[in-house]
């Protein structure tokens, strides 16, 4: 038996979409360099302008034809990131199609979580972690307490360090343990504990 450590499918996903949205392209990183290069130009002499704007029209064509490249290191340790994890925890993720109806429903009655986004993230965040509590108690693990790491602060999650109630009563009917939610911080305190 063992303690066993979930990362639902989602997490992953908004994980991989939000790492990248916040890396530049390497056209991106080129322009911001172009642009203090063209600032120091103009510094120099104004005559360089024609030069300046030809090698600003070439950049505006590599954005184009290539700004969807990433930098391969980042990539690289995104990857290696993502990998590490799956290879120790359970992965589990929800079918979307059979749950879209559950999850208008549970939107539109307020039931946490989500129902104050948009999207339906975070609830299928939730369905993926409770597929993985099922999951790892068919594997008999061994379960004291669940407990779901986020920095989410808002109150269809948590309130002042809280899980909301219906999230641990959800816990507690499925697979009868107590629930909690951790910040990043609470986390790192008690690994160091």
């Amino acid at each position: 038996m063992h303690r066993p450590y979930i990362i639902p499918g989602q997490a992953i996903q908004e994980f991989w979409n939000n790492q990248l949205a916040a890396v530049d392209t390497l056209a991106t990183g080129i322009k911001r360099k172009f642009d203090g290069f063209k600032d120091e130009f103009a510094r120099i002499d104004p005559a360089f302008e024609g030069l300046v704007e030809d090698i600003r029209v070439r950049l505006e064509q590599f954005q184009q034809e290539h700004g969807n490249v990433y930098d391969e290191a980042t990539l690289h340790t995104t990857v290696g990131f993502l990998e590490s994890l799956k290879a120790k925890a359970l992965v589990p993720y929800a079918p979307r199609c059979a749950l879209l109806d559950l999850a208008i429903h549970r939107k539109r009655t307020k039931t946490p979580p989500g129902f104050r986004d948009d999207g339906d993230g975070d609830f299928f965040v939730w369905t993926d972690f409770l597929i993985g509590l099922l999951t790892a108690r068919r594997q008999r693990s061994r379960m004291r307490r669940a407990v779901l790491i986020t920095n989410d602060k808002k109150p269809d999650w948590v309130r002042s360090g809280s899980a909301h109630p219906i999230l641990v009563a959800e816990v507690a009917a499925l697979v009868g343990i107590p629930f909690e939610i951790w910040n990043l911080d609470r986390l790192i305190s008690q690994l160091d504990a």
